[in-house]
């Protein structure tokens, strides 16, 4: 894949960058200013909002993925506030220079009338032309220039600006009248304002004129002194735009009769009106008419004549320019201008960069990210910090560095500013790889973070990405090893910024991903807070533990450097103070000298005046009172409404917004549009005007940040400190916060987009209102742009909806939205993780972890490796692991509905049965260990990390005759580890931290391991410290602390050793005087207690020394401990008494015995555990649970053995077993007892004695229960498999029963002719399995003595027969009445063939007498009547049977593929009839045949061979018979080869009758042929020759047919077209062959492992790919055509049904399926509730058992079987006997 990336995108992956081509933030924006004077086009520019604008936006959006956004700073705002606007001159500026910066298409359109607009009186004057105007004036004093002093006295001098500038005094120190306190003489001040304002413009411009005429000034300097501010808007964005022809539009509007309505006080708004006090009249003004044609000449050309847009119109009444009749005019400019726009930017917009790799966008993100922050960087005096970085980066250091420091102390800044300046210092190869955590979606989550660093440095090396894994623990592995294994010929760079940021998951903070070892040639930077989470100190304390060279700390800045950065930001913005300002500003700096702060203070400086006082200063004391102040000021000025939901928006949306979706926002906030709209004046659209955010932005813009968030450039705060000031200013309230976080979702999902929204106002605006479009003019919001014929190229996801809606209704309360538009929503979920990640689903799901979201979390989860390999299945992974709760669930049964309908585009295969993994169910994981382990252990904590231990909990597991330990993390299920140790039983000391390993053959070595490497500390062979005869070694029980270890060895007494851990050192060995069978160490670890014979001994085990001997009266079996050390209880396996001890330290108080016979008789102690509140002794039995409580001395609970449960049980492929307790202990907080029967796992409640709910583990015998103390998990682990579980024990009160499977991999199945149950075969097994159609639960499973050969069932499967290889005689063939489940007929020496019926209750049985060499075959028929059965024998025989036989379709006609005996294989006596021959036919070899048996004729047999049917010339061999679905349902399809022809065989064909199909001499070249044979005439309907050749061998695949045999496939999946004869097509090249036809001959089938695929024939499109989990074996197409039953290598069983959606109407197919109905699932259990156990004793037969079934599918069949009397008869020696004569009608079965 490196291969195929350019250069470019390499280089940049790598981190090989120059300063120069480091990427800059992209600007995805066509960003337009409209210039216009304001008053004069209100109307056009309605009309624009309204309806030029939206259609502009979704085109830009949907064809290059670019927001499109205006920037016209009048509109939305009334006549007078227009007039009114002073100091927008840099606002202007900025944003016309922005336009020209940033749009990728048209920049500037200007409206030009009959008004040249006003010209403003300068605020701002650069000192050195203000001194020239004032040289001018003074030298030429005339009664023009007598008041130039004026200026003096309205300007003043601004040193602190650079360069200087003089300033224009408020207008209230100039005309102090407008504060007086006399109404009366504030209302003249406007008019001695305007009178100042006159005059002080006429001064400029006669002094400039002056000054220009003395050579002082140019033209161009002059000219600002008389041109308007719109003029000057327009010089600026045509004249100093770089293309103005591709970039500029030019729109001229003229009122023809302007001039007839002078005297109109409308017409000022308009142009510009000159009143003649001579004449008493008014006309428009000639000079400002005469700027404005000089200024429109100017521009027509500089603008293209197709980018200029005139019209001519009439005023109309009171609104001049009228929107309704003004229509025409207003419908054309709209048009015009709309096209002209599209023109312009189909000219220049680029086309969306769709080949681009996110990988590389991920990196161009972050280094964009480092650009910026490296630019804000102030380099102090002492930079130290930075040269530290070098230096390490330089250096030979194989450790991480950690760099830390508080908030806002510029760490990002410095190391960012270190990675800019990286070719500065660093030569030679080198690769640079930063991630800014949280700066991008992916960096924030570890899993996607890892995959994004494996992939980027895998790429950069020349790998491939198909090689970096996807399980997060494989990642960090992976990880690991590519730092490991970089080539030392380059230096590798990672820099992870903001770690703190990182979410949770995945134990992210635990840091464990982190290596702590590094090559020298590799360098990792990490960056963090002092406080957040802790990792500083999880890095001290467990990564890096006394290393404080990899620590270095960014100081706070000095007040010096403070200043100094003070300075320099001033520059920046051409700003000064003045010495006594500046010292305010240091004390200042002295509390707070932070860069935060610094910047905060340069915000205020910048603002300030020279003249201004150094004794008004008041100056905030902190980062917080800054913020706050900052905040004050800009609500006054802007207003404390918009402030609030501006700054409150870009917070709650996490990424920050961008302009437009800032605008949006505040336009559908009825609060903020009631402020700004609180005069008498609206738009005629309800929109925010632009120049409110605009304006508010400009005010902190240097706080602000600027990235790209999903192909859109947003703002957000640059620091934290930001975030939380607007937190606890304004998202304190959880009203205003649910109503903010709900307006960005309306938004963002399109609520409004197209139709109006209520317009909620005060009762006096109602009016105001009433006239105007409530249609806020947002954008839709669809899933996807472009990919249609209105966009471009391939789809793009609306990734700004993905990523902000899930949120957003989760924080606004919308829940039931959150369901149905995210959770639940499949067209969602598929395209969100197109779009973005799986992973980005899993974090929308624990926004609101509900039941069912948790469901369908965990379903993704388990599904994720499948899901990212092939997104296309993830509809059969929703519905396989969903399906379970179709019924119960209705949010689910919508989703997965959804999958059955939207899904089928993405996969045509709906599945049937559930996956074996069913989210909810008690089963958290399967644990696959390489070998059937015997040994296992909980280790509380990692001893494989140096981190805090207790955080973790791992399994410990072992074979005892292998080496290997494996290490299973129980949080994820993942194989941790594995462990090279010793061979041998496995302990393991409490702490995990050794592994003592006993030698399970000799007995006598003891190993000692250290856990987290294996490596081999020390070996203890007791052996050779005792004395006495090594014959008579045995080992005893071994107890162990963190450092001793005791065990008990017997040769001819016992000996107690005791040994020191980890040295092996023989502490002690102790003599006892008897046997002993007990050894136990205190809970303190200072006392050993064993027995000898009848006695108790204890020991120290420092002190080593007797302590005491106790009598207790027999020989324990078992000892247990409290945790408190104060109770000892004993019991032995003979009876039911246990012996309670009392200890007081190293004294024994009192003993005493507790005799349980009347709470478990007839039954012995097994075991006993104590409980983890040390309160409860757990007594386990054969029979019996009791709870014995330790303070009040007595049993307080006794559960026994369920009644469902029978005295023995027989597994496939075993023995009988007698069904007791084998395990049982105690829940984590003692109030729950979990006990262990067969494969069950029960839970009982002490408190009440009653049981709680069970699991059902896979088919097996429990043989391993592990009860975890700390969590809610048990595991399992059944005799001799490999799979260990694990089960979450508080989810078994939901009751969910997992998919069972069968024991070996699947061979055959059988369905009912109502396809209802399907009855499965496996390979080398003796069971047949029972599985309902509806839901996949497996309900009955027969098992017999020896492995099953073959089986067959009647059409409603209420009987079948069943042959086996039998060990006895008479026991071959089982006839099973499964309604009374029991065998009622075992008959038959020798295993033969099992034919169903599809539609007869009958079953043909074919199987030979003995197995001597050609003992031939006889036919039997079983018919079944009235719940009866009757075997019909025919004296038949068959010699030879080369494949399975087969009944036609319609039952009547019994095929075998045969041979013909010489001279004949029927003996002279039977009914033959050869086709063709009035007398048998005699053959000097056996020739092939097809023998049909007529059964309605009483079996009449017709053998059809060559010369029967005429083809002797032709045929060979017969290959293959199959059965031929056609109308005519006695058809037999057939393959033969052909003999060798020196000719064509076309024309003796067509002379008997058969429409040849093969071309000249075909058949000699291709030796296989084809033909169709009736079996009710014996007559050939079809021949084809030649025909492809079948496969052959080992590995070799059949062809495939049509069920109407019309069309064959090939292992090329060639498709051969029978009737035709010829090959017509073939499938897209695939490596595997085809494996069946379905769907009415429409469809192919492909499986390969665990992948099945569906493809048309027609098109040769797959329509469906998806993974079953499980190698595949076996597939069935069921009668309906349509579904399919997978069999699985692992004994899995599954079902889909396929929907080809171009053809079909899925919603018509769905309806018909069973397992699409809700109410099945009860009614399925009310027709099996009689089974339970398989297990049936009845009166009318004499105690004869079969063997049960491991299946109880109902919780409700114990109920039934209470009912059912055991029968106390024991098994007899032989299975069963049967006494069968020919015509027999029934069995005794014994």
């Amino acid at each position: 894949m490196a291969d195929s990336l350019p250069q470019e995108q390499l280089s940049l992956l790598a981190g090989r960058l120059s300063r120069d081509e480091i990427p800059a933030v992209k600007a995805h924006v066509i960003r337009v200013y409209i210039c216009a004077v304001g008053t004069d086009s209100m109307t056009e520019r309605d009309v624009f909002v309204e309806n030029v604008y939206p259609k502009l936006r979704a085109y830009c959006k949907d064809r290059y993925g670019l927001e499109f956004q205006v920037s016209d700073l009048t509109w939305g705002l009334s006549v007078s506030e227009i007039e009114s606007q002073t100091d927008l001159t840099p606002l202007r500026i900025r944003e016309i220079q922005r336009c020209h910066a940033l749009s990728a298409g048209p920049n500037f359109i200007t409206f030009l009338g009959q008004k040249y607009g006003p010209r403003s009186l300068p605020d701002v004057i650069v000192s050195y032309e203000y001194d020239v105007i004032q040289i001018a004036l003074r030298a030429h004093k005339n009664r023009d220039t007598r008041n130039a002093p004026l200026l003096d006295k309205c300007y003043v001098v601004d040193e602190n600006n650079q360069p200087p500038v003089y300033v224009l005094r408020p207008k209230s120190v100039i005309v102090p009248e407008f504060d007086d306190p006399d109404e009366a003489v504030r209302a003249e001040a406007p008019a001695k304002w305007e009178a100042v304002q006159t005059e002080l413009r006429t001064l400029l411009q006669r002094g400039a004129d002056l000054a220009y005429l003395d050579g002082a000034m140019d033209s161009e300097s002059k000219e600002r002194y008389y041109v308007s501010e719109l003029e000057n808007q327009i010089l600026l964005g045509i004249e100093a735009n770089d293309n103005p022809r591709k970039r500029c539009i030019l729109i001229t509007r003229n009122i023809d009769d302007l001039k007839n309505y002078t005297e109109d006080h409308r017409t000022p708004r308009f142009a510009e009106i000159k009143h003649i006090e001579r004449e008493n009249r008014s006309e428009l003004d000639p000079d400002s008419a005469a700027m404005l044609a000089r200024l429109q000449q100017r521009v027509l050309n500089l603008v293209s004549p197709l980018n200029t847009i005139h019209h001519d119109v009439l005023w109309k009444y009171d609104e001049v320019i009228h929107p309704q009749l003004h229509k025409a005019y207003l419908d054309s400019l709209s048009d015009q201008l709309y096209r002209a726009c599209i023109r312009l930017i189909d000219e220049n917009a680029p086309l969306p960069e769709l080949d681009v790799p996110s990988l590389c966008e991920e990196a161009s993100q972050h280094w964009s990210r480092c650009r910026y922050m490296a630019s804000h960087y102030f380099k102090p005096d002492k930079d130290t910090p930075l040269q530290a970085l070098r230096d390490y980066v330089t250096g030979a250091s194989d450790t991480p560095l950690i760099v830390h420091g508080a908030p806002g102390c510029g760490k990002s800044k410095i190391v960012s500013k270190l990675i800019f300046d990286m070719e500065d210092f660093v030569f030679g190869e080198y690769m640079l790889v930063l991630r800014y955590i949280g700066h991008t979606p992916k960096s924030r989550d570890l899993k996607q973070l890892l995959s994004s660093l494996c992939s980027q440095i895998t790429l950069a090396l020349g790998g491939s990405v198909a090689d970096v894994p996807i399980d997060v623990n494989d990642l960090i592995k992976y990880f690991a090893e590519l730092i490991a294994n970089f080539p030392p010929t380059c230096r590798l760079i990672l820099l992870l910024d903001d770690l703190e940021l990182l979410l949770p998951d995945h134990d992210a903070h635990r840091l464990t991903w982190i290596p702590a070892r590094l090559p020298p040639h590799v360098k990792l930077i990490l960056a963090v807070h002092h406080s957040s989470y802790r990792l500083l100190d999880k890095f001290k304390d467990a990564i890096l533990p006394d290393r404080s060279d990899c620590f270095l700390e960014v100081p706070s800045a000095t007040v010096d450097e403070c200043v100094g950065l003070l300075t320099k930001l001033l520059f920046t913005m051409d700003r000064a103070l003045t010495n006594a300002q500046m010292e305010i500003f240091r004390q200042a700096l002295e509390k707070e000298p932070l860069p935060l702060y610094v910047e905060l203070l340069a915000n205020i400086a910048k603002d300030l005046k020279s003249f201004d006082s150094p004794e008004t200063i008041k100056l905030p004391s902190n980062c917080e009172e800054g913020i706050n102040t900052l905040l004050e000021k800009l609500e006054a000025r802007h207003g404390k409404m918009l402030v609030s939901r501006a700054f409150a928006y870009m917070v709650a949306s996490s990424t920050g917004l961008s302009d437009c979706e800032m605008e949006d926002v505040l336009s559908l906030d009825e609060d903020v549009l009631n402020e700004i709209y609180n005069a008498d004046f609206h738009p005629r659209v309800r929109r925010v005007p632009y120049i409110k955010w605009l304006a508010l932005k400009q005010d902190v813009e240097s706080f602000l940040a600027y990235k790209d968030a999903d192909g859109v450039t947003v703002a957000g705060w640059q620091h934290d400190s930001f975030v939380d000031a607007v937190k606890t200013r304004y998202l304190s309230d959880s009203h205003v916060v649910s109503s903010i976080h709900s307006t960005i979702a309306d938004y963002f999902l399109g609520t409004w987009a197209g139709k109006p929204k209520p317009v909620s106002v005060l009762g006096g605006k109602r009016q105001l209102v009433a006239s105007i479009n409530s249609d806020r003019k947002v954008p839709a919001q669809p899933l996807t742009f472009g990919g249609s014929a209105g966009g471009y190229g391939a789809v793009r996801f609306n990734k700004r909806m993905y990523d902000q809606v899930p949120r957003h209704l989760d924080l606004a309360g919308r829940y039931k939205e959150l369901n149905s538009l995210v959770f639940f929503n499949y067209e969602w979920l598929y395209n969100k993780i197109r779009a973005l990640s799986l992973q980005h689903i899993m974090l929308d799901l624990a926004l609101n972890p509900s039941e069912e979201v948790s469901l369908v979390e965990e379903a993704l989860r388990v599904s994720e490796h499948t899901v990212e390999r092939d997104i296309n299945s993830l509809p059969t992974e929703i519905s396989g692991h969903l399906l379970p709760y179709y019924e119960t669930h209705s949010n689910i049964r919508s989703l997965i509905r959804q999958c059955d309908t939207d899904g089928l585009r993405h996969c045509a295969l709906v599945p049937n049965f559930p996956c074996l993994h069913v989210p909810g169910s008690s089963l958290q994981f399967t644990l696959i260990a390489p070998d059937e382990m015997e040994h296992f252990c909980f280790v509380q904590g990692s001893v494989f990390d140096n981190n805090n231990g207790g955080e973790e909990k791992l399994l410990v597991c072992k074979k005892r005759d292998d080496a290997y330990v494996n290490v299973f993390d129980m949080l994820t299920g993942e194989l941790r580890g594995t462990v090279f140790a010793s061979n041998g039983e496995l302990y393991i000391t409490p702490n995990g931290k050794h592994l003592i390993i006993v030698d399970h053959v000799t007995e006598k070595a003891i190993k000692i391991h250290d856990t987290a490497t294996g490596a081999f500390l020390k070996q203890v062979i007791l052996m050779n410290h005792i004395d006495g005869k090594s014959s008579l070694y045995k080992k005893g029980p071994l107890a162990v602390t963190n450092d001793r270890l005791c065990t008990v060895v017997t040769l001819t007494n016992s000996v107690l050793c005791i040994c020191e851990i980890p040295s092996g050192k023989i502490l002690h060995i102790i003599a006892l005087d008897g046997k002993s069978n007990v050894c136990a160490i205190s809970p303190d670890g200072n006392m050993v207690l064993c027995n000898s014979n009848g006695f108790l001994l204890a020991y120290d085990l420092y002190k080593l020394e007797h302590i005491l001997t106790v009598p207790i009266g027999s020989t324990p079996s078992r000892l247990r401990f409290t945790r408190d050390g104060l109770r000892v209880f004993l019991s032995n396996d003979k009876d039911t008494r246990v012996t309670i001890m009392h200890l007081n330290g190293k004294a024994v108080d009192m003993t005493y015995r507790a005799v349980l016979e009347d709470k478990m008789p007839r039954d012995s102690i097994r075991d006993l555990r104590v409980s983890p509140n040390d309160q409860l002794l757990l007594i386990r039995g054969d029979e019996h649970l009791l709870v014995y409580h330790r303070g009040l001395e007595k049993i307080i609970a006794t559960f026994t053995k369920p009644d469902t449960v029978p005295e023995e049980f027989r597994l496939p492929k075993a023995h009988y077993v007698q069904m007791k307790f084998t395990h049982a202990d105690f829940t984590k907080d003692s109030d729950f007892v979990v006990g262990t029967i067969f494969r069950n796992v029960y839970v009982w409640q002490v408190s009440s004695s009653n049981l709680v709910t069970s699991i059902q583990a896979p088919i097996g015998i429990i043989t391993d229960l592990i009860v975890a103390k700390t969590r809610s998990q048990v595991v399992t682990h059944m005799k001799g498999s490999k799979n260990i579980e694990v089960w979450n024990i508080d989810a078994a009160v939901r009751k969910v029963n997992t998919p069972d499977k069968l024991t070996d991999s699947i061979s055959d199945f059988q369905l009912t002719s109502d396809g209802r149950l399907a009855f499965v075969k496996c390979r080398h097994s003796d069971e047949i399995g029972v599985v309902s159609m509806a839901n996949g639960s497996m309900v009955d499973l027969l098992t017999h003595d020896n492995p099953v050969i073959d089986f067959a069932i009647t059409p409603d499967g209420s009987w079948a027969l069943v042959t086996t290889q039998p060990r006895l005689k008479g026991t071959a063939f089982k006839l099973w009445n499964l309604s009374e489940r029991r065998v009622v007929m075992e008959v038959g020496n020798v295993a033969g063939y099992c034919i169903s019926m599809k539609e007869k209750p009958n079953i043909v049985m074919l199987a030979q007498k003995d197995t001597s060499y050609k003992s031939p075959f006889y036919i039997s028929i079983l018919n079944i009547v009235d719940g009866e059965f009757y075997e019909h024998a025919y004296m038949h025989t068959i010699t030879t049977i080369r494949s399975k036989p087969f009944m036609t379709d319609n039952d009547q006609f019994l095929v075998v593929n045969s041979t013909i005996e010489p001279p004949t294989t029927l003996s002279s006596s039977d009914d033959v009839n050869s086709v063709g021959s009035s007398s048998p036919t005699f053959h000097p070899q056996p020739k092939a045949c097809i023998y049909v048996f007529d059964v309605e004729r009483g079996m009449k047999v017709t053998v059809c061979d060559a010369f029967s049917m005429k083809f002797e010339e032709h045929l060979l061999d017969i290959v293959e018979v199959r059965p031929c679905s056609q109308p005519n349902r006695s058809l037999v399809a057939a393959i033969f080869s052909c003999k060798e022809q020196q000719s064509s065989p076309d024309d003796d064909l067509s002379d008997r009758g058969y429409a040849s199909s093969s071309s000249a001499n075909a058949a000699a070249g291709y030796p296989y042929g084809f033909f169709l044979l009736d079996a009710a005439t014996g007559n050939l309907a079809q021949l084809c020759i030649p025909f492809p050749k079948p496969s052959f061998g080992v590995g070799s695949n059949p062809l495939i047919f049509s069920t109407d045999c019309s069309l064959c496939l090939n292992e090329q999946s060639n498709i051969f077209y029978i009737p035709g004869g010829d090959f017509i097509g073939q499938l897209p090249s695939h490596v595997n062959p085809p494996r069946a036809f379905i769907l009415r001959n429409t469809i192919v089938l492909y499986y390969y492992e665990s992948t099945l695929l569906a493809m048309r024939i027609s098109d040769g499109v797959p329509i469906a790919q998806c993974d079953v989990h499980s190698t595949i074996c076996r597939l069935h197409v069921c009668p309906d055509d349509r579904t399919v039953l997978v069999g699985c290598e692992d004994g899995g069983v599954l079902s889909y049904t396929i929907i080809d959606p171009v053809w079909e109407n899925p919603s018509q197919v769905l309806s018909c399926l069973p397992s699409r109905e809700v109410g099945d699932f009860k009614r399925l259990g009310a027709a099996l509730k009689r089974r339970s156990w398989d297990k049936v004793e009845k009166d009318s037969v004499p105690g004869y058992q079969r063997p049960p079934s491991a299946m109880t599918p109902f919780t409700s069949d114990k109920h039934l079987l209470r009912e059912i009397k055991a029968l106390p008869r024991p098994r007899p020696k032989s299975d069963s006997h049967a006494e069968l004569g020919t015509r027999s009608q029934a069995c005794s079965v014994m």
